[in-house]
């Protein structure tokens, strides 16, 4: 179960993650601290995709040195939200092209929030606190 408790008030918009506070902008709050949502959520991409082939790469004993990733997404209106997300992947080490390729399909096939950015999530429930 993943966990985040969020603050926000004019001016400033916190999250708590564990013992971190993230700071977020939002133009609805005023807030030009911090990074804008669509940001973390190319950030949270990159960062599974990243680990999840680093711990197949072990796993397998390929010798990944190292992945460097670069992200962006296109926003759009009607409704507000990321319409497309482009990926660049590099992966550092002595491998072969086809160690490479297979690092790249893992990665797509076995990172969570690529999953469920490409399948969406099932539910979401809003509701008030008492």
């Amino acid at each position: 179960m993943a966990r985040v408790e969020l603050t926000a008030q004019r001016g400033k918009i916190e999250a708590r993650i564990g013992e971190d506070t993230v700071l977020f902008k939002s133009s609805g709050a005023e807030s030009e601290v911090g990074h804008w949502p669509t940001e973390y959520i190319l950030a949270a991409l990159g960062s599974c995709f990243s680990g999840t082939v680093f711990s197949y790469a072990r796993t397998k004993g390929l010798p990944l040195e190292k992945v460097m990733v670069a992200l962006e997404g296109e926003v759009v209106s009607g409704p507000s939200r990321i319409a497309s997300i482009t990926m660049e992947v590099e992966f550092l080490g002595n491998l072969t092209r086809a160690e490479k390729e297979q690092l790249l399909a893992v990665g797509e096939r076995a990172c969570t929030v690529m999953n469920t950015l490409k399948r969406g999530v099932e539910t979401i429930v809003t509701r008030l606190r008492d």
